[in-house]
């Protein structure tokens, strides 16, 4: 059997950017849950001590914050929406019910990974802000109280938003097999690209022949 010719589909500086994103994450979203709900206050002994928790929150909050714009700019070219996006998205059903011959093809992301795409750097930007805000002891004291308790309303809400986008992004790669490989080790097989992205195929085999 021939050996499948293999695609560089995410570098590794964006690999580690990704990784880097979900650790971070992860802790921010575990220890912001031990604030926002009594009954989760224990996840903040994930820091050593719920104190300890509050403190570090913020410092990994804005690390997630900024390195999620880093990789949004990196991929950006890739998630503009393009003449093929209309047609998947009419076909969407399909897409669900995983009926491959009637799911119209797509170039480097699908629309429903543009739209994620999109609330993850949005959710990013919102909880950035706001985390600002209603930091204290630094820049809490700077605004009245009743914008600082709408920025923790708001704040909860693009974090809550965040958390079900970060739900859907994991079942999609679950979902897809060879997306969770392609980005633990950067490459994809030509086979993958022409099942799950065809329309990008001439434009990987042009950048790498």
């Amino acid at each position: 059997m021939a050996k499948q010719k293999m695609f560089i589909r995410h570098r590794l500086s964006n690999r580690l950017c990704h990784w880097f994103i979900a650790a971070s994450g992860l802790f921010t979203m575990i220890t912001g849950l031990s604030f926002l709900y009594p009954s989760f206050g224990w996840l903040g002994n994930i820091a050593g001590t719920p104190t300890l928790a509050r403190i570090i929150h913020p410092f990994t909050g804005v690390a997630m914050c900024v390195v999620l714009v880093i990789l949004s700019v990196r991929y950006y070219h890739h998630n503009r929406w393009n003449k093929y996006d209309l047609a998947w998205m009419k076909n969407v059903k399909h897409v669900m019910t995983d009926n491959e011959e009637k799911i119209p093809p797509v170039g480097h992301y699908n629309p429903g990974q543009k739209m994620l795409f999109r609330t993850n750097l949005l959710s990013g930007l919102v909880l950035g802000v706001t985390g600002f805000i209603m930091w204290q002891p630094y820049f809490a004291p700077n605004f009245s109280p009743e914008v600082v308790q709408w920025a923790i309303l708001i704040h909860v809400i693009a974090a809550l938003l965040m958390i079900q986008s970060i739900v859907v992004h994991v079942w999609m790669a679950l979902w897809v097999e060879g997306s969770i490989p392609g980005m633990l080790y950067g490459k994809v097989s030509r086979a993958w690209l022409k099942k799950h992205h065809p329309m990008s195929v001439e434009e990987y085999e042009r950048e790498q022949p």
